[in-house]
């Protein structure tokens, strides 16, 4: 059945977003805003954030104590108040958003909570099986129809945790192709990703450092950098722009339009939305072969992937790259047709539609 099919028997299926807030911006997550700006076909979204926000440190995915704890209690504060659902028909809820709806609901998430748990805190042990079983419980209930997830890498982690096969559906975010770059004078090189550690900030500046050696290029470096010391030193470099936090809108009118590489020595990722956000421009990545990326990324063709934490396999594919205006143009062409094939709304909006009929 398809999307047409649905208008043919009903009317606009009433459907509520529910989605966690973005610490830093207070909006909705950015995958939160790409599903209610693109619905799919006789769908009707109503997004509706979180009603406790998180404090913005947490905006950094930090994991020291305080931070996780800050996050628990509020995680906990926010489920002990009912979710109304406004005479809605369906409720698609993201990530750890996990409310007691009284109508079928779908939920949403980059990866499962055990690959989120082994890759980003050190929790294990009898603890992790507690809470995985607590979650697993949540997504297999009767009320929970559905899992959407963006990967294979993230739908076999859903099957470890315990997660019924037969729910999960692998449909990645909708990012529409856009032409929106702007001539300039050499190279620009971006890095962009808040949590400096796990992004991989510190190899980005020694691998931007070495490549860029004799070269007429820039590094466009967004995101916060901890050391104040180094934060300093990076300010003061001529070739690089620092952007510790900016708007979207400067992002979109100011940034983007003058990269030419993305750079993202990530050291643990479910997606990487920067990453999808770069191919839907034309836009080559240097990125860490890291399983779900390599889903997402053609090595080779629409960039190239390089081994995690190798400061010298990110110098030299990012040297290539700079070196090489025709490469880039090749790689950046063949990002954008791979993002149309694997990101398109209408082809995303299907497959949505299709979860959402079922």
């Amino acid at each position: 059945m398809t999307p047409g099919d649905i208008a043919t028997r009903s009317s606009s299926l009433r459907c509520l977003l529910v989605a966690p807030s973005d610490p830093l911006t207070r909006g909705p997550r950015s995958a939160a805003s790409l599903r209610y700006r693109n619905p799919p076909h006789n769908v009707q979204y109503t997004l509706e954030t979180d009603r406790f926000t998180y404090p913005r440190r947490l905006g950094y995915y930090g994991m020291d104590p305080a931070s996780v704890g800050l996050a628990a209690f509020r995680f906990f504060l926010e489920h002990a108040v009912p979710q109304r659902n406004h005479g809605h028909q369906l409720v698609h809820s993201f990530f750890w958003d996990l409310h007691g709806f009284d109508v079928p609901w779908v939920h949403e998430s980059d990866q499962s909570l055990g690959q989120f748990l082994s890759g980003y805190t050190n929790i294990g042990g009898p603890v992790k099986d507690l809470i995985l079983d607590v979650f697993s419980t949540y997504l297999n209930s009767s009320r929970c129809r559905a899992v959407v997830t963006w990967t294979d890498w993230a739908r076999r982690g859903f099957v470890a945790d315990g997660v019924e096969r037969s729910k999960i559906a692998v449909i990645p975010p909708p990012f529409q192709a856009v032409d929106d770059r702007t001539a300039h004078r050499g190279c620009n090189v971006l890095f962009l990703g808040r949590d400096f550690r796990r992004k991989g900030g510190a190899l980005a500046l020694r691998a931007f450092a070495s490549a860029s050696a004799g070269l007429d290029c820039r590094l466009l470096y967004v995101g916060k950098i901890e050391d104040p010391e180094e934060a300093r030193r990076v300010q003061a470099d001529g070739r690089v722009t620092y952007l510790e936090n900016p708007t979207n809108k400067v992002l979109a009118q100011e940034v983007w339009p003058n990269a030419d590489v993305l750079l993202m020595p990530t050291n643990n990722d479910a997606f990487a939305m920067v990453v999808a956000d770069a191919m839907r421009r034309g836009i080559p990545v240097v990125a860490s072969a890291l399983e779900p990326l390599s889903e997402v990324v053609e090595n080779g063709a629409t960039g190239l992937l390089v081994r995690r934490g190798d400061v010298k396999g990110f110098a030299d594919s990012l040297r290539r790259l700079l070196e090489s205006p025709d490469l880039r143009l090749r790689m950046g062409q063949a990002a954008r047709t791979r993002s149309v094939e694997l990101f398109s709304p209408s082809k995303v909006g299907n497959a949505l539609a299709e979860v959402y009929r079922r």
